[in-house]
């Protein structure tokens, strides 16, 4: 199964930003069994549901992460750190950029690598291109600083310059 947003925040990374619910990209068809055992067992009833549209770099299944390795009936994976971090910078609401964060200081995420995917792995994005740039661009002043902000603003320009 493969987490995104909060929940692979939390389980991957440690993030302790509260999150509501567990989305997944997978299809849980057949794990509804095991579901209600892990329900019945922990005494949570967090909602787990696949989501239909995430935002996502095009090659982030090439460097997925397995968790929690233990678990001898489920394969749990979650995006990289830089990607997932990608993912909530999309919608950049107060929320994801606390976890991003806060994932950052307990797993620091590379500049170079965030601009760069951007960059070339997120042109499917939804929503208006320029809205998606300005929360990329919010994040990377969160993340790093005004003056990183400013240097991945004209790695983006040049980029549509040429």
């Amino acid at each position: 199964m493969v987490m995104i947003g909060g929940g692979a925040a939390a389980l991957g990374y440690g993030v302790r930003t509260a999150t509501q619910d567990i989305d997944t990209l997978t299809n849980l068809d057949g794990l509804g069994e095991a579901i209600a055992a892990a329900r019945k067992k922990t005494g949570l009833n967090i909602p787990i549901e696949p989501t239909p549209v995430a935002d996502l770099p095009y090659e982030f299944e090439s460097r997925l992460e397995r968790v929690l390795p233990a678990l001898r009936h489920l394969a749990l994976y979650v995006p990289e750190a830089n990607d997932l971090v990608l993912s909530k910078l999309m919608r950049a609401n107060a929320g994801d950029l606390a976890a991003t964060e806060e994932l950052h200081q307990h797993h620091p995420l590379s500049f170079e690598i965030l601009v760069e995917r951007f960059r070339d792995e997120m042109s499917h994005a939804i929503g208006d291109r320029k809205r998606l740039e300005q929360n990329f661009l919010l994040g990377v002043h969160v993340l790093f600083s005004e003056l990183k902000r400013e240097e991945a603003r004209r790695a983006l320009s040049s980029r549509k310059n040429r």
